[in-house]
């Protein structure tokens, strides 16, 4: 196991939900989640490698997160009851159950079996465009707000965008290239039939990032899992329609 300990906030007592931020999160991203659902669970939301407090690593890759995952949940002395995963953290989620990972139940939130294709030219040109700025010497706090707007659904949601926004802003440009490089290196498909925890592949409407069809694509070829779709939503939705997602949240832990 890692010897590497992720920092982490965490809310309430209970048996543990893990979650596991996307690209544009930290720590703080599930606020939304850690006031409605640390009544009953202790709530506790990492920081991958190089976000918040937590220290960056040489290289980055989906076996060392993986280990990273490991290392917290032993420091916490406790198994999660659920392990949620926003986009590439559901990335990571998935590495970490089909890498031995104990938890009772999974949530793969707005995330995708793997991206892209591997080593494909689409994955090539993704790669170039989103390091472009970075090329021109901005960073993520000057090009997060055009960003978010884009992974929105409804641009009349500002608070809710500029939360995200502020969220982002504060990722340094190294460890932005760092997970978008690896990012692009993620392909779990193969792994799926060995995640036999009862599952929830939660997609949203009107995400272009993690469309419904390619959720619904991975929750088809997992053991035990259940497909929810949330309406008038984009990529993040536990951000702008987090009444919505908690509900579907909750009603898979209680009853799914």
């Amino acid at each position: 196991m890692s010897r590497y300990q992720p920092t982490y906030s965490q809310q309430g007592d209970g048996p543990l939900l893990l979650f596991l931020h996307g690209l544009g999160g930290n720590h703080d991203a599930f606020a939304h989640q850690f006031a409605d659902l640390s009544k009953d669970y202790r709530c506790v939301a990492w920081n991958a490698p190089g976000y918040g407090s937590s220290a960056a690593l040489p290289v980055l890759t989906f076996e060392q997160l993986s280990d990273c995952v490991a290392s917290l949940v032993a420091a916490l002395g406790q198994d999660p009851h659920a392990v949620i995963g926003h986009s590439f953290g559901g990335m990571v989620a998935q590495s970490w159950v089909a890498g031995g990972g104990e938890c009772d139940k999974l949530v793969l939130a707005q995330t995708t079996a793997r991206f892209g294709k591997p080593g494909s030219d689409w994955n090539r040109e993704f790669l170039a465009a989103r390091l472009q700025p970075l090329e021109q010497g901005l960073t993520p706090a000057d090009f997060a707000p055009g960003l978010i707007r884009n992974l929105f659904c409804d641009p009349q949601r500002t608070a809710a965008m500029a939360m995200a926004e502020a969220t982002m802003a504060t990722l340094p440009a190294a460890v932005y290239r760092q997970v978008i490089e690896c990012l692009v290196t993620f392909d779990g498909s193969a792994a799926l039939a060995e995640i036999t925890q009862p599952t929830l592949c939660m997609a949203a409407q009107h995400d272009a990032t993690a469309p419904p069809k390619a959720v619904q694509w991975m929750a088809q070829r997992l053991p035990a899992a259940h497909y929810h779709c949330l309406p008038d939503a984009g990529h993040l939705a536990y951000v702008e329609s987090p009444a919505l997602f908690n509900a579907a949240l909750r009603e898979f832990l209680e009853h799914g």
